[in-house]
């Protein structure tokens, strides 16, 4: 696992390992802890980057390759991007159709729910394939702590 930092940047290069999502989080909670990010933002981060990260663990073929994933976080002024990088197969999460309001309990379709809260999380979000890599970016607005939150 390589970890490289900035100010205004983190890099982390993981195996494509579902075990090593919990490191994962805690370098992204290191990230928001210096970058004196709002609690509600920590969460919808490291949500939207376990979910993404988890996808090209299970779905993308990454693992099966021994490949990486890489994940950058950068503080671009009052925003902060997550970019996903792997090499498993390509995928546009963008073009997943918008998950449908269930009438009943019953018609309530387990799980698949991944793009769905990244959408919900994210402001933003999108999708690039270069050079053989996907590369997923989003983008959460507005994300400085105020009040009692700064001052952790």
């Amino acid at each position: 696992m390589i970890s490289t930092e900035t100010d205004a940047a983190r890099r982390m290069v993981i195996p494509a390992e579902l075990r090593h999502l919990e490191r994962l989080a805690a370098w992204t909670d290191e990230f928001a802890r210096s970058a004196k990010l709002a609690d509600n933002v920590l969460f919808a981060i490291q949500l939207c980057i376990e979910e993404a990260v988890a996808n090209v663990i299970m779905y993308s073929g990454a693992a099966e390759q021994h490949q990486e994933v890489v994940v950058e976080l950068v503080r671009a002024g009052s925003d902060v991007l997550a970019i996903i990088e792997d090499g498993g197969r390509s995928f546009d999460p963008t073009t997943v159709p918008p998950r449908r309001k269930p009438t009943s309990i019953e018609d309530a379709p387990i799980g698949e729910l991944g793009v769905h809260l990244m959408r919900s999380f994210a402001s933003d979000m999108r999708y690039e394939r270069r050079d053989g890599r996907n590369r997923l970016i989003l983008r959460f607005g507005s994300v400085l702590a105020v009040g009692r939150e700064a001052a952790r």
